[in-house]
């Protein structure tokens, strides 16, 4: 006997019920599959299955084999699907954890090297240069890109991104704060107020920060530009 499935076992048939058949006899049986579990050990092969419900047949007996001459089922085809797709589902689960533990050794490898970060007590601002308390944002701010961690923003000026906000993970550098980086300066062989980035102790502080950057630029531009005209 040879049919496709034949190394599959009980267990793989997905249907409800298994029909054997003959090529050489008009013989066809159709057996609920549940009813075969009860009978049979789910690990059988469904060639040994077939063999035993076709005992009686009579075109064994010509072969003197243990095989029944033509008994098949079509079942075997839609176990060994079953097998395959199985088979193909641990192979993706297989790959998408081997890329999760990739993921999470270069993340590691990342939060090793940011280790060295350290963040000086001070920020560099004078008092006078200090965010009045109360302040908020005017610009609009919003995600950097969809489900981003740890945060990160961008505000704008209309269409114009004037600078970004962002901040490592907490337990990354010394200290829990928010970076900030202006935009714009390179444009034009713009002034750079201040140093064009920094930390400051919070999101809307840093936000903040990044908004009285922009002005104060936009300011010495329009200065700069009626000082040409005036002379």
């Amino acid at each position: 006997m040879s049919f496709e499935g034949c190394w599959a076992t009980l267990r793989d048939v997905p249907d409800e019920a298994v029909q054997i058949a003959c090529t050489v006899c008009p013989r066809s049986e159709i057996f609920p599959t549940a009813d075969l579990r009860k009978k049979f050990d789910p690990e059988t092969y469904i060639w040994h299955m077939v063999t035993t419900l076709t005992s009686s047949c009579r075109n064994r007996e010509p072969y003197s084999g243990a095989v029944p001459c033509g008994a098949y089922t079509e079942q075997g085809k839609s176990a060994m699907a079953a097998i395959h797709a199985r088979q193909a589902k641990a192979n993706e689960e297989a790959s998408r954890a081997a890329l999760e533990r990739e993921e999470t050794a270069r993340q590691r490898e990342e939060r090793a090297r940011n280790a060295e970060i350290q963040v000086a007590e001070r920020n560099g601002w004078k008092m006078f240069d200090a965010i009045p308390a109360g302040t908020k944002p005017k610009y609009r701010w919003q995600q950097s890109w969809e489900d981003e961690y740890p945060e990160d923003i961008i505000g704008f000026d209309g269409t114009r991104p004037i600078g970004r906000v962002f901040r490592f993970e907490p337990h990354v550098t010394n200290k829990d704060v928010w970076f900030w980086v202006l935009y714009g300066v390179e444009e034009r062989r713009r002034k750079r107020p201040g140093q064009g980035f920094g930390w400051e102790a919070s999101r809307l502080m840093a936000a903040c920060r990044v908004e009285w950057c922009y002005k104060k630029m936009l300011q010495e531009e329009r200065q700069e530009a009626k000082n040409r005209r005036e002379a």
